[in-house]
C-alpha cells in the first residue's frame, strides 16, 4: 500500500525534530572542562539550613555542580619529586608527578577550597571536609608549602584513607594548596562536608564526586 506523501513528510519532520532534541540533550550534558585560572574546587555555603557544595570558577564567573565539571591538569603540571623524607609521600626523588601548585600559575589550574557562611550559623563557626575516596591510576594528595611537605598534608590517599584525611575549616575560609597526582589519567575524588548548626543540630552531610583529568 502506498503511504500518502503527506504522511511521509510529517514522519520525516518528527524524526528530524527528535534527532535535533537528542543532539541538544547530548550537548547540554557535556561537562564543563576547566584547565586554567582560579577555581575553588570545594565551595561551601549554607542555605535554608542545608549545606550547598559547588565548584566556583572565579575566572569564568560561574558556579557549577561538581558532577558537571572536569578539572584538568595540563602537561605543564609535571613536577619532579625532590629528595628527602618530606616529599617521600609523592614518590622517589626524581620521579615525575603531576601537581596543581599552591602558588598561582597563569598556565595552570589554581585550585583552592572556600566557604562563604555567615558568622554564627555553624557551631564554632567551623565545618569538616573529609576525603572519602579516590579512584584512578595513582595516588592523590593535597598539601601546603611549608618546612616539611609531609607535615602539611590535608589529604593523602597514598597511605590509606582514614581519620587523618579530615580537616576542620573556618566558616569563611579560603585556602590554596598543592593538588598532586602520582600518575596521569582520570581520577574520581570524593569529598564529604559535615558540621552542625550553632545550636548543635547536625546538618545532613553532603558527599560530592569530582573528576580530574591529568594529562601526561
Amino acid at each position: 500500500m502506498r503511504v500518502p506523501r503527506r504522511a511521509l513528510t510529517v514522519t520525516g519532520g518528527i524524526a528530524a525534530a527528535l534527532s535535533c532534541a537528542s543532539l541538544a540533550t547530548a550537548a547540554a550534558a557535556a561537562p564543563t572542562v576547566i584547565s586554567r585560572g582560579h577555581v575553588d574546587v570545594v565551595g561551601v555555603e549554607v542555605e535554608d539550613g542545608a549545606f550547598q557544595v559547588h565548584v566556583h570558577d572565579e575566572a569564568g564567573g560561574a558556579e557549577h555542580a561538581p558532577a558537571d565539571v572536569v578539572l584538568e591538569a595540563l602537561p605543564g603540571a609535571a613536577y619532579t619529586v625532590p629528595g628527602g623524607s618530606c616529599h617521600a609521600f609523592l614518590g622517589s626523588a626524581g620521579d615525575t608527578v603531576h601537581r596543581l601548585p599552591q602558588v598561582q600559575d597563569a598556565d595552570l589550574l589554581w585550585a583552592g577550597l572556600s566557604a562563604h557562611i555567615d558568622a554564627g550559623v555553624l557551631e564554632n563557626d567551623t565545618f569538616t571536609l573529609s576525603l572519602d575516596g579516590v579512584s584512578g591510576p595513582g595516588d592523590f594528595s593535597v598539601y601546603q608549602d611549608g618546612l616539611c611537605a609531609a607535615d602539611t598534608r590535608l589529604f593523602d590517599s597514598g597511605d590509606g584513607i582514614d581519620a587523618s584525611d579530615t580537616t576542620e575549616l573556618d566558616a569563611h575560609s579560603h585556602l590554596h594548596a598543592n593538588w598532586a597526582f602520582t600518575e596521569p589519567g582520570t581520577y574520581t575524588v570524593s569529598f564529604t562536608v559535615s558540621g552542625s548548626l550553632a545550636d548543635g543540630t547536625p546538618l545532613t552531610s553532603v558527599t560530592e564526586d569530582y573528576t580530574f583529568s591529568v594529562l601526561p
